[in-house]
């Protein structure tokens, strides 16, 4: 068993039309003489709270299927299916000798449907992103974060804002690397045009110490992660947004967003 740090993580999303979302995590964390299977399940309807799910055994990673990519849970009978998968996007978004961060954007545009055994199907858009971190999170020069995602039939806007000791802005729009005036939780402001993302409605999806929601069924939390991992305070929303660009029409949808914040 190696005593080096990795963790990789998937992240998967599908929104449907009527303004419901369902939201994948599948990660493994190697580290020690430690290996952490986790997976999660969480579904957002319109004014009602979210509805978690929790597994700590070791089941099957997304596959990615040529322009396919495919999850099954036969436990909770959840299978979902992301097509049409869009241009790719690959940043190595922090390296030193301790270790890397490595994010892989696999799907920034995919007709998506999530289906929960017989009751429940969400589909629409969907998004599916793949992180592998081989440096301990605590060891990051990072103090917040803000990421999201917006897609709709003509668009596909995905940002990354990492303030810290080091700073880090990935934005891209329809496939392209754009660059960005300002990322704030409720206006983005594209250095094009400009651009303009404005965020209304927001549905809160979780908010939270991550000791008490994304890592709570982890057992012997205090003795894997430092307090100052168990302390981090994530909020994340669904969103109705506007994309505005001048001579263009307005472009509607939904987002998923977040921020993320270091104590």
């Amino acid at each position: 068993m190696t005593s080096k740090f990795e963790l990789t993580k998937w992240y998967a999303d599908c929104i449907s039309e009527q303004g419901d979302a369902a939201i994948i995590y599948h990660a493994r964390l190697r580290w020690r003489a430690v290996t952490i299977c986790y997976e999660s399940l969480l579904i957002c309807r319109a004014k009602s709270p979210t509805l978690t799910r929790f597994s700590m055994r070791r089941r099957q990673a997304p596959k990615v299927l040529g322009e396919r990519i495919e999850w099954i849970s036969p436990e909770w009978k959840v299978k979902g299916t992301w097509d049409e998968l869009g241009v790719r996007h690959q940043n190595m978004l922090f390296e030193s000798d301790a270790g890397a961060l490595e994010w892989n954007c696999l799907a920034p545009r995919a007709r998506a449907a999530i289906i929960v055994g017989s009751e429940l199907a969400i589909e629409g858009w969907g998004y599916v992103e793949h992180l592998r971190l081989t440096v301990a999170p605590w060891k990051l020069p990072i103090r917040r974060l803000r990421w999201g995602r917006f897609i709709n039939a003509t668009d596909a806007l995905v940002w990354i804002d990492w303030d810290g000791p080091q700073k880090v802005r990935v934005v891209y729009l329809n496939g392209v690397a754009v660059a960005v005036d300002n990322i704030g939780d409720d206006k983005i402001v594209l250095a094009d045009g400009p651009a303009v993302l404005s965020v209304h409605n927001k549905q809160v999806v979780r908010n939270g110490r991550l000791g008490a929601t994304a890592l709570s069924p982890i057992p012997r939390l205090k003795r894997l992660f430092p307090e100052s991992v168990l302390n981090i305070q994530e909020c994340k929303w669904l969103s109705h947004v506007v994309l505005c660009r001048p001579g263009s029409p307005n472009s509607l949808g939904m987002a998923i967003h977040e921020v993320v914040t270091w104590p």
